[in-house]
C-alpha cells in the first residue's frame, strides 16, 4: 500500500483522527522502514521532500525526478521490504496513545541545531515534556556506564555547578556516568534534557524507567526511534551522535580508552561544538578515553562547571 492508505485510515479512524500532514506522515514512515540517521535518505528527503521521495520509492514512479533517481532503486532491494502501512499507523496510533509529540522540522519546537548533522539529521523527533528546554543553552555530561564512585562525584559536582548557572543538563539514561547527571539534575532543578536509543515507549535502562518519567514531567525526553520500535547495536551508537547534536556542549566526565561515550565527544567535535573532559585520576584505566580525547582530539580539559561554562 502506498501513503496514500495510511492517510486515509488515519482520516477515517476517530481517535487518530487529527491535523497530521502529509510530510509527517511521510517522516514517521521513513523513520519506521529506515535507520536513524541514513544519509542516502536524509539526502533524499532534502533533495525531494519526504512524501515526494516515499511516494516514488513505494509506486516505481518513474515520471517523476524522485522516481528517476537511482537512490531510490536501491533502496528498493534494503528499506522497501520494512514497509508496511499497518506498520506506520501503528507508529502514529502509539504516538497518539502515549500522548508523545511527533516533531518535524516544520515544528515549531523542531531543535535547529539537528541541522549541523547534515544529511544524517533525524527523520523526525518524538517526545515527551517541555519543549523549551530544547532551545536552552545545555551541557551534555555523559561517560561510561562502569561509573567510580570519584567519577559520580565530579559529575554531580559539574552538573550542580552548570544548573546554578542557568545551563540545562543532557544526557542518555544510561547506568553510570549519564545516571548521575540525571539524577542531579532533577534533584535541582529539573532541566533535564534526556536522549533516547529507543523508543520512548520502552525506555532503556528499564530499571530507569522512573527516572525518566521524572524528566518527562520537569524536563524533556526525546528519541528518533519511532515507538514500537525494536532496539538495536546501531541505535545506541546513534542516540549517542543525537545527544551531542543536542546539546550546545558536550563534556566527558569518565570513560575508559575504548568507551561508547567517546563517540559522543568525537561527534561534538566534528560538529564544531565545545568539547572537553575530565582528566581524572593519574593512571586510571576509567579516565584513559578522556587522556585520549585530550592528547589525540584536542577536547579541553575540563577541572570545574566554571571551566565547562566557558568551554
Amino acid at each position: 500500500m502506498t501513503i496514500a492508505a495510511v492517510i486515509d485510515t488515519i482520516s477515517t479512524d476517530t481517535a487518530l483522527n487529527s491535523p497530521i500532514s502529509h510530510d509527517t506522515i511521510a517522516r514517521a514512515a521513513w523513520a519506521t522502514i529506515a535507520e536513524p540517521g541514513d544519509p542516502h535518505v536524509g539526502a533524499l528527503i532534502a533533495r525531494y521532500g519526504a512524501d515526494p521521495a516515499l511516494t516514488a520509492l513505494l509506486t516505481s514512479d518513474a515520471d517523476t525526478a524522485a522516481g528517476r533517481d537511482g537512490t531510490i532503486a536501491q533502496l528498493r532491494s534494503t528499506v522497501l521490504p520494512r514497509y508496511s502501512a499497518d506498520r506506520v499507523v501503528d507508529t502514529i496510533r502509539r504516538t497518539v496513545d502515549g500522548g508523545y509529540e511527533l516533531l518535524t522540522p516544520a515544528h515549531p519546537s523542531w531543535p535547529a541545531s539537528v541541522a549541523d548533522l547534515g544529511c544524517a539529521a533525524p527523520f523526525a523527533l518524538w517526545m515527551r515534556g517541555d519543549p523549551s528546554i530544547l532551545s536552552v543553552p545545555s551541557v551534555a555530561l555523559t561517560g561510561t556506564r562502569f561509573a567510580t564512585r570519584h567519577g559520580r562525584h565530579v559529575c554531580v559536582d559539574l552538573a550542580s555547578g552548570l544548573l546554578v548557572h542557568g545551563w540545562a543538563i543532557a544526557s542518555t539514561a544510561a547506568r553510570g556516568i549519564d545516571t548521575a547527571a540525571l539524577m542531579t539534575a532533577q534533584a535541582f532543578t529539573g532541566r533535564n534534557l534526556l536522549v533516547l536509543p529507543t523508543g520512548l515507549d520502552d525506555p532503556f535502562p528499564a530499571d530507569n524507567g522512573e527516572l525518566v518519567d521524572a524528566a518527562a514531567t520537569r524536563g524533556v525526553v526525546v528519541s528518533e526511534i519511532p515507538p514500537g520500535s525494536a532496539p538495536s547495536a546501531w541505535r545506541f551508537q546513534r542516540g549517542a551522535q543525537l545527544l551531542a547534536a543536542l546539546a550546545s556542549k558536550t563534556v566527558i566526565v569518565e570513560a575508559g580508552y575504548e568507551s561508547g561515550a567517546l563517540s559522543t565527544a568525537v561527534t561534538a567535535l566534528e560538529l564544531g561544538r565545545p568539547c572537553g573532559a575530565v582528566p581524572g585520576r593519574y593512571s586510571s584505566v576509567s579516565a584513559a578515553g578522556c587522556a585520549r580525547l585530550i592528547r589525540d582530539y584536542g577536547a579541553s580539559l575540563i577541572a570545574t562547571s566554571s571551566d565547562i561554562v566557558y568551554l
